[in-house]
């Protein structure tokens, strides 16, 4: 920023000047003289000076100039220009002032002492213009100056594009027709290369089948030497699998013969040695309607020894049988009375003797099971209960029920008031010569065959075999039984021909 001094005041008369300077594209502000503090006050503005600072007459006239300024104003500026119109002479000043809309704006100030008549300075005006607006006019004055340059060259560019055109035209006129020719030779010179490539395929295509058969050739041989050393290995696996085969078969002979034996010998066995359990246990029920009271305890030690000979003996026949898969069930109707009647004829003794409870809830429905095997599992399950219950009793009882898909069954329960059995160890039981709390091998509590046996037969008769224990409190064991509608009637052998 600059200030710039002149040495002389102007005379003027601004009242009369005033429609001139509505006219100039300059902002016109004139001031009264007044220097002392708050300094000069605006007298008169033009139209200009609104079109540059945003404020009309009205709203200037009677304040300061400074309402222009803003806090970019440089106050140096500022004291150069009030030193210089205390000398009564015309300054010029480059400042930044801000519009009334805030916005700020750099202009040039020209401020002159207007003298009067009598030799005083009356009033101060300043001319400002925004040096902006007057930077883009003469950017614009010079930018139409080489526009119009521009467009000079323009038109001496489309002349020269003119002739330039005429001569391209020709020389693409002599192109093309060489291009023309150009084609003929490589359409001629494609025909040779055609001609010459079909050759060439057919010598290839002769050379490829020549080596590609002679090549399949050594893969046939090659295939056939593999097929035949795949052959060889194959005829000599076949020769040892026969050779095993044949040990097979007669392993498989021995055992079927040595079944057979078994089987022969279990025949045997089972009649020899059951007709005299039985006979004792005739002669003892004979027996126990004949002695006093005073024999009672004899004859019940006889009852459990013989319960015991029978348990063992039935079990270790079942177990063989079960082995040797000589045990096929013959599924018909079975009445539950008459076995629950069975069964409680044969323990009812034995159960008094120990000074338990026994008892045996009556059911009339009727099961399809193999009426033996069947009273093979009730038998087992109550004497299991019997040896494990020293106090209390049990309970024989039946109760319906339906499976998933709806069929009837008749679960058969043994409830017993033993020491009960802890759940890590509910399917320990029913492993064979397994037996819990039997550590000294108490024979009168058998070998650990019974369960085992319930389970193998619940198994082969497709019944399914269930416990629950408290510990502590007892146990309950069932056999789950599919039912026979009440309007189906038995047509095979009867529960008690088949018992006896």
């Amino acid at each position: 920023m600059h200030g710039l001094k002149a040495s002389r005041a102007v005379k003027a008369k601004p009242l009369i000047v005033q429609p001139i300077w509505d006219r100039l594209d300059h902002a016109v502000i004139v001031t009264d003289c007044n220097l002392v503090a708050p300094g000069p006050t605006i007298r008169y503005v033009n139209r200009a000076f609104t079109r540059l600072t945003g404020y009309r007459a009205d709203e200037v006239i009677g304040r300061s100039p400074r309402l222009l300024q803003c806090p970019r104003t440089d106050p140096v500026v500022v004291a150069t220009i009030r030193r210089d119109l205390h000398e009564s002479e015309t300054t010029r000043a480059t400042l930044v002032n801000r519009r009334k809309d805030g916005t700020e704006y750099l202009c040039s100030l020209v401020i002159t002492p207007l003298v009067g008549s009598t030799g005083n300075t009356e009033h101060f005006i300043c001319v400002a213009e925004d040096l902006r607006e007057a930077h883009s006019k003469s950017v614009l004055q010079r930018v139409s100056g080489e526009l119009e340059q521009a467009q000079a060259l323009i038109e001496d560019l489309e002349r020269r594009q003119s002739e330039a055109d005429g001569l391209i035209a020709r020389q693409q006129s002599e192109l093309a027709a060489l291009i023309e020719q150009y084609r003929a030779t490589c359409a001629q010179l494609e025909e040779v290369q055609e001609r010459l490539a079909l050759r060439e395929g057919a010598l290839e295509r002769s050379s490829r089948e020549f080596y590609r058969s002679d090549s399949e050739l050594n893969a046939s041989k090659e295939e056939l030497r593999v097929m035949d050393e795949e052959l060889r290995v194959a005829l000599e696996q076949m020769e040892e699998a026969n050779a095993q085969l044949a040990q097979s078969n007669e392993q498989l002979r021995r055992l079927q013969a040595a079944d057979a034996d078994k089987l022969q010998l279990l025949a045997s066995a089972s009649h020899d040695l059951r007709q005299p359990v039985m006979s004792m246990g005739l002669f003892l029920d004979v027996l126990r309607n004949r002695l006093g009271e005073s024999e009672r305890p004899i004859l019940g030690g006889l009852l459990a020894a013989h319960v015991s000979i029978r348990t063992l003996l039935d079990g270790m026949l079942d177990s063989a049988r079960l082995e040797a898969g000589a045990l096929n069930p013959m599924v018909e109707p079975v009445p539950m009375a008459i076995m629950l009647d069975v069964i409680h004829n044969e323990f009812m003794l034995q159960a008094e003797m120990r000074g338990l409870r026994f008892r045996v809830k009556p059911c009339t429905a009727t099961v399809s099971s193999d009426a033996q095997l069947l009273e093979r599992i009730l038998r087992n399950l109550v004497a299991n209960a019997l040896k494990y219950t020293a106090t209390g009793g049990i309970l024989l009882g039946c109760r319906q029920c339906c499976d998933a898909e709806g069929g009837r069954h008749l679960r058969i329960e043994v409830w017993d008031t033993g020491p009960g059995i802890a759940e890590n160890n509910l399917r320990a039981i029913f492993e064979e010569f397994r037996q819990l709390d039997n550590r000294d091998r108490d024979q009168t509590r058998g070998v650990g065959l019974g369960l085992a046996i319930v389970a193998r037969l619940g198994k082969q008769l497709n019944h399914r075999i269930g416990v629950r224990s408290w510990p502590g409190r007892g146990s309950v064991f069932s056999v789950t039984v599919p039912l026979v509608p009440k309007h189906s009637t038995s047509r095979g052998r009867s529960h008690a021909g088949r018992a006896s």
